[in-house]
């Protein structure tokens, strides 16, 4: 079996309780196995995610490592990653090509998209400042353009320093309290021969540690809600008239 019919038969989850509800309609394909993951796991706030039995990872066979789950975006980890913390961002609907993106599902994408990407980021590389960091953001259409699953999705590739140790995850019983920011020499630009690899995000895969994934997105989703918290935040300020004129105020803290 080639690494594409494999890949597509493991990111296909066992889907035995089928019923009438899951019929195949332009937003819902049975076949496709993001929807598929769409459907067995609800929007569910990123303020609440962490611990959260409605991501329950074993619901799926395979089981299926939801870090990210609202009305327009749902994102996972890959199941055979090419490096630790390969995650898939897609649209809840079945969209084969991003052409196909109705304008509330591209917005939502484009707000979510940098949020999940320093999530991740701070959960596996969290020694690195992210403007040290190397990750890819990979999106393909179509068989030619190396789309595997037909189902649009963006992927988030981590690129570690050569020969980077990766530190405990934070929630593992051996994490540091605080992760310090280590001195690592940049990478260099691949060669040309392997620079296509790197850009398209090929290379090596390896099958996902499920004992480690279920540590890795309970970081991954409090990261998330940390980013958000501190939005809301900064929204408040925003929000916040502090004229020296109380009838000019805007009324206080706005989330």
């Amino acid at each position: 079996m080639d690494e594409d019919a494999k890949l597509i038969q493991e990111h296909s989850p066992a889907h035995p309780g089928s019923t009438d509800s899951d019929q195949e309609t332009n937003d819902f394909k049975p076949s496709c196995p993001f929807c598929v993951i769409a459907k067995t796991y609800p929007p569910v706030s990123p303020l609440s995610a962490a611990g959260s039995s409605d991501l329950d990872s074993t619901k799926l066979d395979p089981p299926s490592f939801v870090l990210f789950s609202n009305a327009h975006v749902i994102a996972f980890l890959d199941i055979m990653p090419l490096t630790r913390g390969h995650v898939l961002v897609a649209p809840r609907k079945h969209r084969v090509k991003i052409g196909h993106l109705s304008s509330d599902e591209s917005a939502e994408i484009g707000r979510v998209l940098p949020v999940i990407v320093r999530s991740v980021l701070k959960s596996v590389l969290p020694d690195i400042p992210h403007d040290e960091v190397d990750y890819n953001v990979v999106q393909n259409n179509g068989p030619g353009a190396a789309q595997v699953v037909p189902h649009v999705h963006f992927h988030v590739i981590p690129r570690p320093p050569l020969n980077y140790s990766y530190p405990p995850l934070a929630r593992s019983a051996n994490a540091p309290s605080t992760p310090k920011h280590g001195k690592y020499p940049p990478n260099e630009v691949p060669p040309a021969r392997a620079r296509n690899a790197v850009i398209f995000g090929r290379g090596t895969r390896e099958d996902l540690d499920e004992e480690e994934s279920e540590i890795l997105i309970e970081e991954i989703r409090q990261n998330i809600k940390d980013e958000f918290d501190s939005q809301a935040a900064a929204s408040s300020l925003e929000n916040l008239d502090l004229s020296s004129d109380p009838k000019s105020r805007k009324g206080g803290w706005k989330v």
